[in-house]
């Protein structure tokens, strides 16, 4: 080192000193006083790393906590404001300005790098909404922090770390903020364009999605069943093939192979359950043909907006006209009033709008993610 860089550290090391002896001084003296140590305390505090030794930089970060608590608001607003663009800001002093009022803590809990998880973590399970809209406000968010984010269930916190493709998620944490969206429909339109949802995760949203956002979820977040269904068609005429000898496995194979239907179509058969006095035959009919559970089988038939209903048609085979009566059957089981020209066309649409190669698929991801303990009559009443 040279002799100059010698006598500055020298020179430092000496004003951080006296600059401790004039704490207890600065406590007592008018707020004009202490001000101007504070200012000149965190001008020693930031600078360079290579400018202070480890033991003058705890020095100077020690006496700015201490100081911290009895200065003006506006003082250690400027203070918070300055050390949030600083990686190698004071800890100490950054974390309990971060539990200042918001005035004060809004730019370190928005942008500050120098906070470390934990301290966000603590913030946010200390503090309130205001502080909770800020810390949502980072551009990057690990998933211990948006986990602590969603537990307050503030929707404007929610809407942020929503939005924002650098945050990320637990398990855990994305169940939750889905299961939160059912109460705040604009948070479904965000996380549904997010690039690490699940396609369970997005069918779930399905049942309180608006009607838009239901078809784009039946459309996006399933695959092609057209594929699906060639790939396991190559693998039952290998497996024939491979098994020619085995007149068990050859039995196996051939359950999985489509089966012809004989007798009346299951479309008619839905539409004469439909005309009786309720519904309960037609669930049982859905259970059976399209092997999902009860409680699936009565949410979509159930549900109001219809679309759910539009996805089961297609996936067991109905037409167009076999499903658009089938719709208006049982939606009068509902209420009594007559179907409009208007009602009668979004039904057709919604029909045709279903890909039908999707649809037995959403109907596999619905009986994944239904819960029995959410019964069909909650949605319907």
């Amino acid at each position: 080192m040279t002799m100059a860089g010698e006598c500055q550290d020298q020179t430092l090391g000496q004003e951080a000193k006296e600059m401790l002896g004039l704490v207890a001084l600065a406590q007592d003296k008018a707020g004009k006083a202490r001000a101007l140590i504070v200012r000149r305390l965190t001008d020693i505090a930031l600078l360079p790393e290579s400018q202070l030794t480890p033991q003058e930089r705890r020095l100077v970060d020690q006496m700015l906590a201490q100081l911290v608590g009895h200065i003006e608001i506006d003082l250690r607003a400027r203070l918070a404001a300055r050390l949030a663009d600083r990686a190698d800001a004071p800890h100490e002093v950054i974390a309990t300005l971060a539990h200042d009022v918001i005035s004060v803590a809004r730019p370190l809990l928005e942008k500050s790098q120098a906070l470390a998880d934990s301290d966000l973590i603590d913030v946010i399970q200390a503090k309130g909404r205001e502080h909770w809209v800020a810390t949502s406000k980072r551009k990057e968010l690990s998933s211990s922090v948006t986990d602590a984010l969603i537990a307050t269930g503030e929707p404007e916190a929610l809407m942020e770390i929503a939005g924002n493709k650098r945050a990320q998620f637990s398990n855990q944490g994305f169940e939750r903020i889905v299961s939160l969206s059912e109460k705040e429909p604009a948070l479904c339109d965000l996380l549904a364009v997010r690039e690490d949802i699940t396609p369970a995760l997005a069918h779930t949203m399905f049942w309180w999605a608006s009607s838009s956002l239901r078809l784009e979820i039946v459309n996006r977040f399933t695959a092609d069943r057209r594929m699906l269904r060639e790939a396991l068609n190559d693998a039952i005429d290998e497996g024939m093939e491979a098994f020619s000898g085995d007149p068990d496995m050859i039995r196996a194979l051939s359950l999985m192979a489509p089966q012809r239907r004989y007798g009346p179509s299951l479309g008619e058969e839905l539409l004469t359950a439909a005309r009786g006095p309720d519904l309960r035959k037609v669930v049982g009919l859905i259970v059976k043909n399209a092997d999902i559970r009860p409680t699936t089988a009565a949410h979509i038939v159930m549900d109001k907006g219809g679309e759910a209903l539009a996805v089961a048609a297609k996936a067991l085979g109905m037409t167009r006209r076999e499903y658009l009566q089938f719709a208006l059957l049982v939606a009068s089981h509902r209420n009594n009033t007559s179907h409009t020209v208007t009602e009668v066309n979004r039904l057709t649409a919604l029909f045709d709008s279903v890909a039908t190669d999707r649809a037995d698929v959403v109907l596999r991801y619905w009986d994944e993610t239904i819960v029995a303990a959410r019964p069909a009559s909650a949605k319907a009443a």
